[in-house]
């Protein structure tokens, strides 16, 4: 059943993707450093900006996302499934790879729980790999279950060849990948609790602390946004600074990755970040859910029938029409397709379907909606009355035959009558000669 439910979330997923996809400029404008950059709202699944977002790049450890994930469905229990930490497994990493101190416990059983804060909160490469080789059997086994993975999510420029993003000319993926990864685990259950934690301490460890700034009030510095939720950051020489992130303000809530921001440690500026908070602020300033339409609006006129005097009736949407744009949209963009009866008969009740309308901006398709009485209706002019009204010429030219035909009745029943009186005085007649 768990298996079931997470290719379908995958198909939803995917499916939200595809029918998102729009032309519409969002108008962004200022300047990014971020190589390759994807903003996506949820909320309606729409992309609001796009920078080379599929173009190949490396992912540095925001690779652990789609480790998280494949541990996550393949380990039920967190906390009874204790791992224990081989040593071999461990010996190739650089002293310097960010790690959450796992060399320390060699031997030692550590939770599935632990090993996850361990792998998104210092980004430890050693908790990577202790988990892939757990759950992959080996971490070459672990690799083919990743990109099984993203086959599944809809990846198409995604190749994972190491389970922490450390350096190989085989794993890569794209800025526009890796938001479908994304929110595919921001719907897994505990992720977003673990890689929105600001510090968490497993017991026997020191105290781990999240690499992003952007979620630590108290040490976060300039990178600190209050809005941000989560959710991975990476660095490599090769792959330069990376941050997948999430943020939600008043309701709206937004995924942003940015790939390939340069950095120098002389400088010692993380730009992905910057660059984050930047798209960030401008959307809530700049975007939301505008309602184009609503019932009071009338998209159309009906002609009324059996209603002295005439009747139009407007035709207005059922429901509001609505679409994340800009604020500032230009409404010359919006079109309207109305396909909705010319004529109706009373009575007519509010909210009779009269026809639909059709809604588009620019290149993005609103979808159709069903358009409908605004008003109520009642009948005052009989039937025969409108039919007397709009065929007055042939009531007449019918009255006319009716009435040549009442007189030709009335002549017809006369003359035969008087014939009669008179055949019969004839015969009264002839009966008296024949007995003088």
């Amino acid at each position: 059943m768990k298996r079931i439910s997470a290719i379908f979330l995958s198909f939803i997923i995917i499916c939200v993707s595809v029918l998102s996809a729009s032309a519409v400029d969002y108008g962004f404008r200022e300047e990014t450093v971020s190589d390759a950059i994807y903003l996506e709202n949820l909320d309606s699944g729409t992309v609001v900006y796009e920078k080379n977002a599929d173009r190949r790049s490396y992912p540095a450890s925001t690779t652990k996302i789609m480790t998280f994930v494949i541990t996550a469905e393949n380990v039920s229990d967190w906390d009874a499934t204790k791992i224990t930490i081989k040593p071999e497994l461990l010996d190739g990493l650089d002293p310097e790879s960010t790690v959450m101190g796992l060399s320390e416990h060699i031997g030692e059983q550590v939770s599935v729980r632990d090993l996850l804060y361990g792998l998104m909160l210092p980004s430890g490469n050693d908790a990577a790999l202790i988990l892939a080789d757990y759950v992959g059997g080996s971490i070459s086994g672990f690799a083919e279950k990743m990109n099984a993975k993203a086959a599944e999510l809809g990846c198409t420029n995604t190749h994972f060849a190491n389970p922490h993003g450390l350096y190989d000319p085989e794993h890569y993926t794209t800025a526009h990948d890796m938001a479908l990864i994304a929110r595919y685990a921001m719907q897994l259950s505990g992720f977003m609790e673990i890689c929105n934690t600001v510090s968490y301490t497993p017991e026997g460890f020191s105290t781990l602390h999240n690499t992003n700034y952007m979620i630590d009030q108290t040490n976060g510095g300039m990178y600190y946004y209050p809005y941000t939720k989560g959710i991975k950051t990476g660095y490599l020489d090769e792959a330069g600074k990376c941050l997948v992130s999430s943020a939600e303000k008043e309701g709206s809530q937004y995924l942003c990755v940015c790939f390939g921001a340069d950095f120098s440690y002389e400088e010692n500026i993380n730009y992905a970040m910057l660059d984050t908070a930047k798209l960030y602020e401008w959307s809530y300033e700049n975007l939301g859910v505008q309602t184009l339409y609503s019932p009071s609006d009338s998209l159309a006129g009906v002609d009324v029938k059996y209603v002295r005097n005439g009747k139009t009736l407007d035709a207005v949407v059922e429901k509001d029409i609505t679409a994340f744009l800009p604020n500032n949209y230009d409404k010359s963009l919006l079109k309207t397709d109305v396909n909705c009866v010319e004529q109706v008969e009373a009575p007519v009740k509010k909210g009779d379907v009269l026809g639909t309308v059709t809604v588009t901006y620019e290149d993005l398709d609103l979808g159709v909606t069903n358009l409908v009485a605004a008003e109520d209706v009642e009948r005052d002019i009989s039937p025969l009355e409108v039919f007397v009204t709009e065929n007055f010429v042939l009531v007449v030219i019918l009255a006319a035959v009716l009435l040549l035909l009442i007189i030709f009745i009335i002549v017809f029943v006369t003359t035969r009558s008087s014939r009669k009186r008179r055949q019969s005085r004839r015969r009264t007649q002839a009966k008296g000669r024949r007995y003088r």
